[in-house]
């Protein structure tokens, strides 16, 4: 009988909690770290239905208590499948299926194999090109801004290297009978499975509050590169400190909270805003990208960070257009969009 190294308890992790749909689902062996086995807990507190999930994994669903009520997606529609609490439902590989219960139902689902993703994804042949999605999970308040800033983006990184960049946005949602962020995950999900199922490489969520970063990863089988986490990263290669400087005033607390959650709060000198929110930042590229420089100067004459993290696709995509009209301020700004770019190449590469 071979030796039991380790056995663990595992209690319930509130970071790990994360909204999917009206449910919440908790994955709790990620803590141990298994390579088989994925067990998860998903509660419904005020009932309701998911999206459609299609299984890459055979899954079993335990009824701790409540009633589930799934829809499962056949050749001739949907069809109902109810459990009660005691009640175990086995689900194949393949299987599209929307989760369901009455309000208070918990359910304690088992997956395996756990690390699907990485099984599932595709690898690359050498000389083959990776193509890259910047998907932006957000929408301007002029509607015509968001092609504009696509456009933008997307001649911003072009030619910076072999792989293709297309610049996309999340379908339009609705934030009435649920909050933003979680109409804002559900969006970004749909998007990432409609990114693997056109085969693309790599996914940059473009944007640096990096929103539905786990989740989007837990549904991919292809990288997802989170802007602010990635620049952040890289700045170590250029000294001990750094700063970033964003879009809005109400930005700077988001941020700087994700920043700690990163670990890099105490390399981080500060996150400034220039004060321009996305619409007037289209608008007027040049006063936002002037915008930056003042502050780069400010930074720079502090002399406390050896690098500076433009945090906003917006805001850099805007800085980038002029920034060689701008004095070398002696101090490294890094263009976050094409960090991003870069990292989710080299990724697709593995």
């Amino acid at each position: 009988m071979p030796a039991i190294t380790k056995v663990t308890v595992l209690p319930f992790d509130e970071s790990r909690a994360k909204p999917f749909g009206p449910a919440v689902i908790e994955h709790r062996t990620a803590q141990a770290e298994f390579g088989e086995l994925g067990t998860y807990f998903m509660t419904f507190p005020d009932g309701g239905r998911t999206d459609p999930w299609t299984l890459r994994y055979e899954e079993s669903i335990y009824v701790i208590s409540g009633d589930a009520s799934l829809l499962v997606v056949g050749d001739e529609g949907e069809f109902p499948v109810q459990a009660g609490a005691g009640e175990l439902i086995a689900l194949p590989e393949g299987a599209t299926v929307r989760y369901g219960g009455e309000p208070g139902t918990r359910l304690l689902l088992s997956i395996a194999p756990v690390d699907w993703a990485r099984a599932d994804r595709p690898r690359k042949q050498s000389g083959e090109v990776p193509r890259v999605l910047f998907l932006t999970p957000f929408h301007f308040e002029k509607p015509e801004h968001d092609d504009k800033f696509d456009a933008v983006l997307t001649s911003l990184l072009e030619g910076h290297g072999e792989q293709t960049v297309s610049a996309e946005h999340v379908e339009p949602f609705e934030s009435v009978d649920i909050d933003y962020d979680t109409a804002q995950t559900q969006a970004i999900l749909k998007a990432v499975e409609q990114a693997n199922a056109d085969n693309y490489d790599a996914i940059v969520i473009a944007c640096h509050y990096d929103p539905a970063l786990t989740e989007a990863r837990e549904a991919s089988r292809i990288p997802v590169v989170g802007p602010l986490q990635l620049t952040t990263g890289v700045t170590t290669q250029f000294g001990p400190k750094f700063a970033v400087i964003t879009d809005i005033p109400e930005a700077v607390e988001v941020i700087g909270g994700l920043i700690d959650g990163y670990g890099r709060g105490a390399d981080c000198v500060g996150v400034a805003a220039i004060g321009w929110d996305g619409d007037a930042i289209l608008e007027d590229p040049r006063g936002a990208a002037e915008a930056v420089d003042r502050i780069v100067a400010e930074l720079a004459v502090a002399g406390e960070a050896q690098s500076l993290v433009i945090g906003c696709t917006i805001v850099s995509s805007a800085y980038e257009q002029y920034r060689q009209e701008f004095p070398d301020r002696g101090v490294v700004v890094l263009n976050s969009n094409l960090v991003a770019l870069k990292g989710a190449a080299a990724l697709a590469a593995n």
